[in-house]
């Protein structure tokens, strides 16, 4: 059965319905944003009635598309919905992140975050156009970062962050893989200009683009990327982010399970491509996993 919701409490109340007929598989289609707030509902509804969460398949139908990069989601939804219906697939766990009550598989604060709060703000004047509200997610993102984005990144002062690890020993990465060097409990991690300071447990970031080698490397684990690259730099690096070998000396990951992190203003913090505010101080921390349903044999 396909469900149409047509907003937060109407998809509530479908997941809900669904899930209480005892169903073992959820496909949601949509964006990253959706899917996430389809996991929280999901969540939220297993909770209530007592029961385990199902597993969960992917159509590709958002502008930001991680979660369809992960599972293996081809850009026809129709096809791959009728291949999750006959069984099609493979089941696997995939840990998430748990900031602020939301679970999600990428957290970022910095370049990410601001992209995201200008694409609504863009969004929001183009709706006011009556010749532009036919433009779609792509072509609004490309006007907010050409128009505000682009030259609040080049002109605006960043954030500062201290990064502090709170749970196991932290493993650092290089190019290569481990350095060798682990960051014990309690101790600073990164502390530095903020260009992002992201969480995953998937390689994507949206939009195609790999910004982590190491996401999913460790099912106890969650990579870590605290970047301060300035303006050239980060314009220079697009073409590797989305080859997946984005390296340089003003990047720096670790393998963590629970990070904090302080701002010396509040900024924007998004969570799988949902803007969940401002703050100047959270924590990020391995979630237990969602068992997604691959479509591909390598997604990633």
């Amino acid at each position: 059965m396909v469900r149409f919701t047509t907003s937060l409490d109407h998809a509530r109340e479908v997941i809900r319905a669904e899930l209480r007929r005892g169903l073992d598989l959820i496909v949601l289609g949509g964006g990253d944003g959706t899917v996430v707030m389809g996991l929280t509902l999901i969540a939220e509804a297993c909770r209530g009635l007592g029961r385990s969460e199902p597993a969960v398949g992917i159509l590709r139908l958002g502008s930001g598309n991680a979660f369809a990069d992960t599972v293996g989601a081809s850009s026809d939804p129709a096809a791959d919905l009728a291949r999750l219906v006959h069984g099609e697939g493979s089941w696997r766990p995939v840990p998430l992140l748990d900031v602020l009550g939301v679970r999600a598989p990428f957290v970022g604060i910095g370049l990410d975050a601001q992209l995201l709060e200008d694409h609504h703000l863009v969004g929001a004047i183009v709706d006011r156009v009556p010749v532009a509200r036919r433009l779609g997610g792509a072509s609004r993102y490309a006007i907010s970062v050409a128009t505000r984005s682009i030259p609040r990144f080049a002109t605006i002062t960043r954030p500062n962050a201290t990064v502090r690890n709170l749970g196991a020993p932290a493993i650092e990465m290089g190019r290569g893989g481990p350095t060798g060097r682990t960051v014990a409990t309690g101790d600073v991690l990164w502390s530095g200009a903020v260009t992002m300071v992201a969480g995953a447990t998937i390689p994507f970031f949206g939009f195609g683009l790999k910004m982590f080698a190491f996401g999913g490397a460790r099912a106890d684990r969650f990579q870590l990327r605290c970047a301060d690259g300035g303006f050239f730099e980060t314009m220079r690096a697009v073409p590797s982010a989305f080859r997946g070998d984005y390296f340089s000396e003003h990047t720096h990951d670790f393998l963590c399970d629970r990070v904090n992190i302080e701002l010396d203003v509040e900024s924007a913090v998004e969570a799988g491509g949902e803007l969940l505010g401002r703050r100047r101080q959270l924590d990020l921390a391995l979630a237990k996993p969602v068992t997604l349903v691959a479509l591909a044999k390598d997604p990633s």
